[in-house]
């Protein structure tokens, strides 16, 4: 019996023991402090024009709050908002032009706050925008890279108050590049155009074969747009330019590309319009079909781009016979869609021109000519359209714009929009049949 009896106590003892260490709930682990936040927006390097300012980051899941550090140098920030839950905050800057403010968020929990968020600052400058001076009635002229700058006389130079080089090219990664094998450098065109009064912009197109990728992937993110943006605004202050014209072909809604195309153009002109000093012209589609293409052109464009080049021609067909592809019709569709039906102010519609021509009908492979070689090949100046040959095709009507043509097209841009562009040029004769020339005659613009 008192062997069983201690027994009995040893597995009572045993039980107790057991049910003991099954219900006690060991301490929990001490938290550690939260890492560093990635930061979102502003972009670094960005530039604001409002003295209230959006800041954004990234959530650190073992943070409860977050401090704000705001100042001129990373060295000098000071705590602009403490135990801010979320992860945006808007600071108010004082409103001095040309302030560059460095700022960084610094996570913080029960256990105290992060260390070392100091190197993650970011930068923006806060800028004055204003507008350029007003060109009047606008002329302009695109002279590409590869053609002749000595087969342009300094006469049409004099009659287009701006010339845009084109293109610069957006690439792979979305810096900025120079077109390769150049005939004409921008330099020498920037000389030229100045020294005949003309302002001088540089036009920047896509690199890739599909003219887009290159822009879609470049502005998709905040950085990759400011990346673009100092590339641009680096070659217009050391090749002294007066602007910049985009020829995105072409942001459409169907993928989007409206959204990123709209955010790219509202923080170029950011920048180019900063002290009033530069201007900003973007190449569109005509109007004349309804679509993603033509609904990537917001409204909230109109304010702040100083004048569009309604491409108002290349309305061809491979199937139609004797259908013009840039006609009077289409000039005054296109204007009219743009300013009357979707409110473009009538001082930013330019009304481009071309100065060669297509056939109709046919396939275009090879058989567009400019208007210099369509006169060289028996065409008349005072007509708009010929029978030439070109490449495999002998003999076929090309149709094109003639001086009376141009000199209609002035006067109705004169009498409802800003002006006229001409792509190109070189394309245009070089004599008394210009193009140019019947346009400035019937505007009056003196040479």
């Amino acid at each position: 019996m008192r062997v069983n009896r201690l027994l009995i106590i040893g597995l009572v003892l045993i039980f107790f023991s057991t049910c003991r260490k099954k219900d006690s709930v060991p301490p929990p682990p001490t938290p550690s402090v939260p890492g560093c936040a990635s930061l979102v927006a502003p972009a670094n390097g960005a530039f604001v024009t409002n003295t209230s300012v959006q800041l954004s980051w990234s959530a650190v899941s073992t943070a409860s709050s977050y401090d704000i550090y705001l100042g001129t140098t990373p060295s000098s920030s000071t705590l602009a908002a403490n135990a801010v839950v979320g992860t945006s905050h808007t600071v108010t800057i004082p409103a001095t032009p040309n302030t560059t403010y460095f700022w960084y968020v610094v996570p913080r929990n029960t256990t105290g706050p992060a260390t070392g968020c100091e190197p993650t600052a970011r930068s923006f400058t806060y800028i004055v925008i204003s507008n350029p001076a007003s060109l009047g009635y606008h002329v302009v002229g695109y002279f590409p890279y590869y053609r002749p700058i000595a087969d342009v006389p300094d006469v049409k130079f004099r009659m287009t108050n701006v010339v845009i080089y084109a293109f610069y090219q957006v690439n792979a990664v979305g810096t900025l590049v120079s077109p390769g094998s150049s005939t004409s450098s921008l330099a020498a065109v920037a000389g030229k155009a100045r020294s005949n009064n003309a302002k001088i912009l540089l036009g920047i197109n896509d690199g890739a074969g599909d003219g887009k990728t290159n822009f879609k992937n470049m502005a998709s993110s905040p950085q990759g747009r400011t990346n673009f943006i100092r590339d641009v605004m680096n070659v217009v202050r050391t090749q002294q330019l007066d602007g910049v014209d985009m020829d995105w072909e072409f942001p459409t809604t169907s993928d989007g590309s409206d959204v990123i195309f709209t955010a790219l153009m509202k923080e170029l002109a950011d920048s180019l319009h900063r002290d009033g000093r530069y201007y900003l012209s973007c190449a569109i589609t005509a109007g004349k079909y309804a679509g993603g293409i033509r609904d990537a052109i917001r409204n909230e464009l109109f304010p702040i781009v100083d004048f569009f080049n309604i491409m108002a021609y290349d309305d061809f067909s491979t199937t139609v016979p004797y259908r013009h592809h840039s006609d009077y019709v289409l000039a005054s569709l296109c204007l009219n869609y743009w300013i009357n039906t979707r409110g473009m102010p009538a001082s930013k519609a330019v009304l481009g021109i071309p100065a060669y021509g297509r056939p109709s009908g046919i396939t275009q492979t090879n058989t567009v000519l400019s208007y210099r070689n369509i006169l060289s090949q028996g065409g008349n100046a005072q007509l708009d359209s010929a029978i030439v040959s070109a490449g495999s095709f002998t003999n076929y009507t090309i149709y094109y714009n003639g001086q009376y043509t141009v000199k209609r097209k002035a006067k109705l841009s004169k009498d409802i929009a800003a002006g006229v562009m001409f792509w190109e040029k070189w394309q245009d004769a070089p004599d008394a049949n210009s193009l140019l020339k019947a346009a400035c005659d019937t505007v009056g613009r003196s040479y």
